[in-house]
């Protein structure tokens, strides 16, 4: 077939093509092209619908015929005639023509273009079948501890090697800096942190409260004077500043607390991991001068220094990484990868096969999961509009038709090629799950507050919904748990804070380790220790233990004058005056005592009774007259 005949044929009379207000799949919003798949609203496609390039693939029409139509500016109504470039190469942008040219066109083609694997990347609309990785038992070696009392959980993340250091650091850092001893000993370390953890227990809003008489606590005022305890405060060091050159600061901004974070680490590590683990941000919260704090909104505490953070979903922590800007992850720097698919891939680096990792849409990405597999480790969690496949946006369904399927309903996107699934949900709002293991092969009821109705309804629920609330929340529940009796006393140092963060850290897993060991010897849940008070047993045994309980026996203390014990304080007026109604008073005239059993007489006078009654030093009539009842 010649151009001529190809030209003739194409030329469609204008009545035909355009004034059949029906056929307009524009004006109609309830057509949809048969045997085609609409395109998400947030496509790639920019430009108008009259600058679409139309494709026929019939094999009677050359790639290189163009006909003659309407013009590809509108003039003057809907008269004229349109160009149209024939290409066999993009089909997709066909829907965006007329009705009736579509279905001509779309009539002459033998492929099914909907189904076409190529055109949607591998995506399709088909039940989910994972390959499952074995998870092997044991994976880890278990923890021993049957014999273990409480402290010895805290002595796997605090240790006396740990301590040791922080001591000859102090040392020398304070003198060399104000060329005096700070003598600090390995006991009184201990009791500096043993303080801090009840401190963090009874919860004063200002430190030198806990030394004032009038709120004194013994257990820190006996063991520490107050202007020790600040000194101590104010010079704690794990390293000593001179041994580190420019170059080493600049590669690692957390040289200053290098240490204690190894040593935490070592604890963290030797937990046994559950299969199923889950990935979040931690904040530790800092307003002071840091350059590595951040801001992220959305957490109890926004401000401070950011944490990556892989959980058991029981709270425990089990590995992380302080975020400290572009030096944070320098083994993935040559990388293509994001930051959160960095923190995940360092995290998970030491596990083993057969994995579950679940993480929110900070992390997710298909790159991510794509590698997590590769690995071994299968991977879940929710997923950004932004970073849904190109090729499965044109088949996933837009929000407004789930919104009408009702609360509950979905749509899952299979990928045969890397098997990874799409979900989206649909109940409040939409929300989209990217995964390697779950999908919807089998679905739930959950209950769900209907705002409108004031009342709870059954939504149905996917498989990756259910595993997803079930798992996700092992970060948020430590983060809930260190919030319980926070050390968070007002500082300027970003370090101060940090160590005192960390021995937080190592009291709440030790928590978690000891109450797991409970359970497994069936001791019933309300009869466990609470965390509060597994923290001041902690911080009592580190005291009295094995160490001296006094830090007054450095050199400049003993040489000390003793001071006298202060007066008691007046009380206040309220205080003062408060019931003051029965009050003895002097009188000049003996009587007779009106205490029963009492026949001695007396010259003092109740005021309020207006009778006699002893005050001696041998006999308290009057005391025992207002107290007794006869």
């Amino acid at each position: 077939m010649d151009d001529e005949a190809i030209e003739n044929q194409l030329i469609l009379d204008v009545s035909e093509f355009e004034d059949d207000d029906g056929d307009d799949d524009i004006d109609d919003v309830d057509y949809r092209p048969q045997g085609r798949n609409r395109q998400s609203d947030n496509s790639a496609e920019s430009s108008s619908d009259s600058e679409g390039e139309l494709t026929v693939s019939s094999p009677a029409i050359s790639n290189s015929s163009v006909t003659r139509g309407r013009s590809l500016q509108r003039r003057g109504g809907r008269c004229g005639r349109r160009i149209f470039s024939i290409s066999r190469a993009s089909s997709r942008r066909a829907s965006s023509s007329r009705g009736r040219l579509y279905q001509q066109v779309e009539a002459e083609d033998n492929e099914d273009i909907g189904n076409d694997d190529g055109q949607f990347g591998g995506w399709k609309e088909k039940d989910f079948n994972p390959d499952i990785i074995p998870f092997m038992q044991p994976s880890y070696l278990p923890l021993i501890d049957e014999k273990f009392c409480k402290i010895d959980y805290f002595r796997r993340y605090v240790n006396d090697e740990l301590m040791q250091i922080i001591v000859d650091r102090s040392n020398e850092m304070y003198l060399s800096r104000n060329g005096q001893f700070l003598n600090l000993t390995l006991p009184e370390c201990y009791i500096f942190i043993a303080i801090n953890l009840a401190m963090s227990c009874i919860g004063y809003p200002i430190l030198r409260m806990y030394w004032q008489h009038k709120f004194r606590v013994a257990f820190v005022a006996d063991n520490m004077s107050r202007n020790r305890f600040f000194i101590l405060r104010n010079s704690l060091k794990l390293v000593n500043d001179n041994d580190f050159s420019a170059e080493d600061k600049s590669k690692d901004k957390l040289w200053k607390v290098r240490p204690l974070i190894k040593e935490i680490l070592k604890g963290c590590h030797s937990i046994p991991k559950d299969q199923k683990l889950s990935i979040d941000e931690m904040i530790i919260p800092f307003t002071g001068a840091c350059g590595m704090k951040q801001y992220c909104p959305g957490k109890p505490n926004p401000t401070g220094l950011k944490t990556f953070v892989l959980a058991n979903p029981t709270g425990e922590v089990c590995d992380f990484d302080i975020y400290q800007g572009a030096t944070t992850y320098p083994s993935y720097a040559d990388t293509s990868f994001g930051l959160g698919e960095k923190a995940v891939l360092a995290l998970t680096e030491d596990l083993l096969p057969g994995h579950i990792i679940y993480c929110d849409r900070y992390f997710t990405t298909e790159t991510l999961i794509v590698e997590l597999k590769n690995r071994g480790l299968m991977c879940a969690g929710t997923l950004m509009k932004n970073r849904v496949p190109k090729s499965a946006r044109l088949i996933l369904k837009e929000d407004k038709d789930l919104k009408k399927a009702g609360r509950g309903s979905c749509q899952v996107l299979v990928n045969d090629e890397k098997n990874i699934a799409i979900t989206k949900w649909f109940d409040n709002k939409p929300v989209t799950f990217l995964s390697t293991v779950h999908a919807a092969q089998t679905s739930d009821t959950c209950q769900r507050w209907c705002k409108q109705n004031k009342v709870y309804v059954t939504v149905p629920r996917p498989e990756v919904v259910k595993q997803y609330n079930s798992n996700m929340g092992g970060v948020d529940l430590a983060d809930r748990l260190l919030a319980v009796a926070p050390s968070r006393y007002r500082t300027r140092k970003w370090t101060t804070r940090f160590i005192a963060h960390m021995f937080d850290l190592a009291t709440t897993n030790s928590w978690l380790n000891y109450k797991a060991k409970e359970l497994r010897k069936n001791v019933p849940v309300k009869k466990n220790q609470q965390l509060r008070s597994f923290k001041m047993e902690i911080a009592e045994t580190l005291v009295t233990a094995n160490f001296t309980t006094s830090s007054e026996t450095e050199d400049e203390e003993q040489s000390r004058p003793k001071r006298s014990r202060p007066a008691v304080p007046l009380p206040s007026a309220s205080s003062r005056t408060h019931g003051a109604l029965h009050l003895p008073s002097a009188g000049e005239v003996q009587n007779r005592c009106r205490r029963p059993g009492c026949n001695k007489k007396s010259t003092i006078i109740c005021k309020k009774c207006n009778i006699h009654l002893c005050l001696t030093k041998e006999r308290n009539c009057f005391y025992n007259f207002h107290t007794e009842i006869y």
